[in-house]
C-alpha cells in the first residue's frame, strides 16, 4: 500500500536543453549576393543545376541580387533529429530592377552558436564524400563524388557550401561538374561585399595544362634537333674545341 502525500507546493522542474542555437539575423534584414561564375559547356546542362539552385534562372553572370529575411522559425530547446532544426525563409530579388526571383528559400540562413551540435545532429562526418568546413569565420561542407553518364564518361561532381559564423548567412556556394579534368558546369554564387569582383575568371583546365605541357616538350625536342643540326655543320676543329 502506497501513501501519497500532497504538500500543496508547486513542483519545480529544471528546463532541459541540448543546444545553444540562436539566430544571427533579424526579419527584414537584407544582404547582397552576386553570381560570380556561370559556365555551362552546353546550355542543356543548366537544368541540372537549376534543379538544386532554382534562383539561378533569374540571374545572369555578374548580376547582383538582394536577399531579404522574411521569417525565422522559433528555436526549440530540445532538438532530437535533423528535421527539427529550425529553418529560415528568405526572398531574393534582382538588385538592378527589383524583379522577384524567389520568394521562399530556406538555404540562405542557418542558426548559429552551436556548430558542434549542427554537425552532430546532421551526422555530417559519417557521410561518404562529405568534408566538414569549420574555421574561425565559416562553417559548411564540401561534397565530392562521381557518376557514369549515358555515354559511359565519368562525371566528377563537387559541391561546396559555406556559411558565415557571425550571422549564419550563406557566404559561398559552388556547383562544379567536370570530366577528364575539363569543366562542363561551374557555378559560383557568393555573399558580395564592397571591393569583391562580380565576375571570376575561368580556372585553368587540365586539358589546357596538358596542351601547354605537350607544347613545351615539343618545343624542347625541336630546339634539340636544331642544335644538333647546327653542331653538325660546324668545322671539325671548332667542334673539337668545344
Amino acid at each position: 500500500m502506497f501513501l501519497l502525500i500532497s504538500t500543496g507546493l508547486p513542483c519545480s522542474v529544471t528546463a532541459q536543453s541540448n543546444n545553444t542555437l540562436e539566430w544571427g539575423v533579424s526579419v527584414d534584414e537584407e544582404f547582397t549576393y552576386v553570381l560570380q561564375r556561370d559556365f555551362f559547356a552546353d546550355q542543356a546542362y543548366r537544368a541540372v543545376v537549376e534543379y538544386d539552385i532554382p534562383y539561378l534562372a533569374g540571374l545572369t553572370l555578374g548580376e547582383k541580387a538582394i536577399m531579404r529575411v522574411t521569417a525565422l522559425d522559433a528555436i526549440p530547446s530540445l532538438i532530437n533529429e535533423s528535421e527539427e532544426v529550425p529553418t529560415s525563409s528568405c526572398s531574393l530579388g534582382r538588385a538592378n530592377d527589383s524583379v522577384s526571383i524567389i520568394t521562399d528559400a530556406s538555404g540562405f540562413v542557418i542558426p548559429i552558436g552551436d556548430w558542434e551540435f549542427l554537425e552532430a545532429i546532421g551526422n555530417l562526418t559519417s557521410i561518404q564524400g562529405i568534408t566538414l568546413i569549420d574555421t574561425a569565420d565559416e562553417w559548411g561542407t564540401q561534397a565530392a563524388g562521381s557518376f557514369q553518364a549515358s555515354d559511359d564518361s565519368i562525371i566528377s561532381v563537387y559541391v561546396e557550401m559555406r556559411y558565415e559564423k557571425e550571422n549564419g548567412t550563406l557566404n559561398y556556394l559552388r556547383h562544379r561538374y567536370s570530366t577528364l579534368g575539363t569543366d562542363i558546369i561551374d557555378v559560383i554564387f557568393v555573399h558580395w561585399y564592397e571591393g569583391m569582383p562580380t565576375i571570376l575568371g575561368e580556372d585553368l583546365q587540365l586539358s589546357t595544362i596538358l596542351i601547354i605541357a605537350i607544347g613545351g616538350v615539343i618545343g624542347l625536342i625541336i630546339a634539340f634537333l636544331v642544335l644538333q643540326a647546327y653542331r653538325g655543320k660546324k668545322p671539325l676543329v671548332q667542334r673539337l674545341g668545344e
